[in-house]
Formats: C-alpha cells, structure tokens, sequence
C-alpha cells in the first residue's frame, strides 16, 4: 500500500527502506515542495573550515491550482465516471463513486497559488531566514525579483511577495520590494526572468518523439490493468496520466492526501516520473539545443553578483540611490525557467541522453529533484579563508557538484572556475539576438543582449510592488 491519508506541506520527510513508497515524491513538475534526496551524499552544511557568505535562489513559484485547460480535463474526467453505471473490484477505487474536481470557485483559483502554495512560500521565507542568520538585520529593506506571468494570474509574483513575509516578518509590505520583470517587453532581450518569450527560435516541445514513445511503452498495460479493475466504465491513456497529476494537485490544494495517490502502483508512478523526465530533458533541458542554453546570460549576471561579493555596491542607470543588495539573492520563475537554468549550470553534462525505451535507473537528471512545485535552485559561496571562494549548487535542498570542476570542499567549484566555465557556455551559445534569431534587435544595442536587473533597479521594463 502506498502512503496513508496525512500530509505535511512544510516539508515531505524522503522516505527510509522501513516506510512505504511515497508517490507526491515522483511526480515530476507535478509534485508539491519536498526536500530532495540526498542522492549524491554530500552534507548540505558548510563544509569544515568553510562559511557562507552570500547565497541565492531561483525558484518555481509555489503550488498552484489548475489552469484552465488541465481543470476542464478534471471536470470531463468526473463528468465520464458520473454518467457511467458501473461496479468496481478494487476498494481504493470506491471513492470514484462520489468524486469531484476539489476546486470551490474556479473562477477565482484557477492558475493562482493554492493553500498549499501559500504555506510552501511562507515556510520557505522563515526557512531561509533560519539557514543564514547573519544575512538579513532586522527592520531593513529588502529587494528580490519575479517573473510577470500574466497569461496564466500572477502566481509567480505572489510567490515571491509570500515567500518575503515569510523572511521580513510583520514589516514585510513597508520593508520588501519584489521588482515584477516584463519578459515580453523588447527591451527586455536576455534581461529578465523568462528569456525564452523573446525568442523566436525557442520551441518546448515537451520531450517530442521521445516522449511519444516512452508513452507508447508505459501506458497501454497501466490502461489493461485498470480498466480490468471496472465493470462498466473504461479509462484511456490520457486518463491515466490524469490520476498522477490529480495524486499531487488534490494533496495540496486540500492538505490531506488525494485518494488518487493509491490508484497507480509504485513502478507506475514511478514509469509516470521518467515521462516527466524525458518531458522536460528533452522540452527545456539538456537534451535540447538552444533551449538549454537560454538561461545563461541570467547565469553569467548571477555569477558575477557572487565574484563581486556579498558587500558590494551598484550604481541605477536612471540616476536613483545606489543599490547595496542582501547577501541573499531571491527570484522567482516557472518550471520552463528552471529547466532550463538547471540544464546550464554544468551539473548534468556528464548525464547521458535518457533512453525512450527503458527507465535509466541510474540517472542523475530528475525532474522530481528540481522542478517540483516551489522547485528551488540555490547557489552558496563558501568563503573557505585562505583555501579560497568556492561556488555550490543545491536543487531542493541538496548539493550537486559541477562535472569536471569537484575539486573545492564539499566537491565544490573554486568560484573562478566556475565563471570561466559559465563564461565559455554562454561564448559558444553566441549571444542571445544572434542565436535567436532576432531580427530587429535596435531596442537593445549590440553587446548589451545581456542579465542587468540584477545590479540596475532602474530599467524602464520593471515595477515594483510591496508584499
């Protein structure tokens, strides 16, 4: 049996051999936050002789409630099994007797943060808080960014302004600043938090022919076993990928685990996860071609902030106050995004192209590890006194070192290696305008298709609002 009806949405405990499989744990971009498995064995403290001094995070926004179109799938799904007579042999299916989308006014939920999503996003804050104390004092401003996502609510936005309540406290609306980044402004080319929706040659395509026939392998017996279960009512593969996505939605919008979680058996959840991994490696990940490599001016801007130190000074191009940030960088973006930042960080170049013919049981690249909901891509520097600066990368919680650049303590990067690696990724992608095809580029000059918001407050594509 799978994981009884209890739910704690501050933080899913990784399940030990003693306890039962854990299917919110594999459900790709679908999962609510957990922190991750500690898969490569590394402490995620400092390491001995080492502190931190600066961090930052790149996060998905928190979980959410359906969009539109996924919500009208749940309400043809109940509308099947509403209007068909039919008898059941398995009694983890009797509540399809009586079930409905959980949703209480979609008008007003859908595409926005969820309950879950709230309390994710205000954990997350105190979270951080807790983790570097000596970061933020008490009763002082405090700046990070969000992606503006307006297609689908403002989800990502209010992600960042609750995950600021959460590290501010009671003062958090005089005191915070989220600055909202307009990636589809022009001006914007390379400049924000979404790149990708500047660029013409930018093509998720969900994983493709790869992903279609991982699908064709996976999903026909999960159909043969199921409907076997029915007498009357017959369910297809789309169905099934439904009960997943349903498994994790249901557990956090309501708190309590979906009965949807014991439809699906452990290897099939687990069949269900490599879809979601081959959906985003070959979507917006490694195994893409430009589309891995979109995040990099961001990546290239984030580095410097870190070779520049946690106390150093900018100057606003439109002539306001210098700018003096937190050691603590905050953003906040969509699963797209941090797709594709977690196929530039260097993390996953040793990873071989995931078959679609058979699980890879022993592949580093998860989806489940990083793009959960609230998913989070930190980067720490250890300042390590006289052996020198050192760069970390952790995806929900958990250290991952860099290939080819392990040698620091910890398996860390010495900080100026890794710029020099990040620097020679984005030298080969080319410039953002030129491998994008851009066609009339003359609201951004030539060398400028670069990351600034971090170190400009005063671009004419942002605005600020309070959390």
């Amino acid at each position: 049996m799978l994981v009884p009806a209890r739910f704690i949405l501050t933080a899913l405990v990784v399940s030990t051999a003693a306890e039962s499989f854990d299917p919110l744990q594999h459900l790709g971009g679908n999962s609510p936050w957990f922190s991750g498995p500690n898969v490569n064995n590394i402490s995620p403290e400092a390491p001995q002789g080492c502190r931190i001094d600066q961090a930052a995070l790149t996060s998905r926004h928190g979980s959410r409630y359906p969009d539109p179109g996924a919500y009208n799938g749940w309400v043809t799904l109940a509308a099947k099994i509403q209007n068909a007579t039919f008898t059941v042999k398995d009694r983890d299916l009797d509540f399809l007797k009586t079930w409905q989308p959980v949703l209480t006014n979609p008008a007003a939920q859908l595409s926005q943060v969820s309950l879950g999503g709230y309390k994710e996003l205000y954990d997350m804050g105190v979270e951080y808080r807790w983790n570097y104390p000596s970061f933020y004092k008490e009763n002082t401003p405090y700046v990070l960014w969000a992606n503006r996502y307006q297609e689908t609510g403002y989800r990502v936005v209010d992600s960042a302004r609750l995950f600021a309540r959460g590290y501010l406290g009671p003062n958090a609306t005089d005191l915070g600043r989220v600055y909202v980044l307009n990636n589809t402004d022009p001006r914007s080319i390379a400049n924000s938090l979404a790149p990708s929706d500047l660029c013409p040659l930018y093509n998720d395509t969900s994983g493709g022919i790869n992903a279609t026939t991982w699908a064709n392998i996976y999903l026909p017996p999960i159909v043969t076993r199921i409907n076997g279960l029915f007498s009357g009512l017959n369910f297809t593969a789309s169905d099934i990928t439904t009960f997943a996505t349903l498994c994790g939605f249901e557990t956090q919008i309501t708190g309590r685990t979906s009965p949807w979680c014991n439809v699906l058996k452990k290897h099939e959840i687990e069949q269900y996860e490599y879809a979601q991994d081959i959906r985003y490696y070959y979507g917006t990940g490694p195994g893409t071609d430009i589309e891995q490599q979109l995040m990099l001016p961001f990546l290239v801007a984030l580095v410097q902030r870190f070779v520049d130190g946690p106390n150093a000074t900018y100057t606003n191009a439109n002539g306001t106050s210098p700018f003096t940030p937190n050691p603590l960088i905050a953003t906040f973006t969509n699963d797209g995004q941090i797709s594709q930042l977690a196929a530039a960080l260097g993390i996953y170049d040793d990873q071989k192209p995931l078959p679609a013919t058979r699980i890879d049981k022993n592949r580093i690249y998860k989806s489940s590890t990083f793009v959960t909901m609230r998913g989070t891509i930190g980067f720490e520097r250890l300042n390590c006194g006289s052996q020198g600066l050192y760069m970390r990368i952790k995806l929900n919680d958990q250290v991952y070192p860099v290939a080819g650049c392990q040698g620091g303590p910890g398996k860390s990067c010495a900080l100026s290696k890794y710029q020099a690696l990040v620097a020679k990724k984005n030298a080969a992608f080319g410039g953002f305008v030129k491998a994008c095809g851009i066609a009339n580029s003359s609201l951004v000059p030539a060398g400028q298709d670069k990351t600034m918001f971090l170190t400009n407050l005063g671009l004419p594509f942002e605005y600020v609002v309070r959390p």
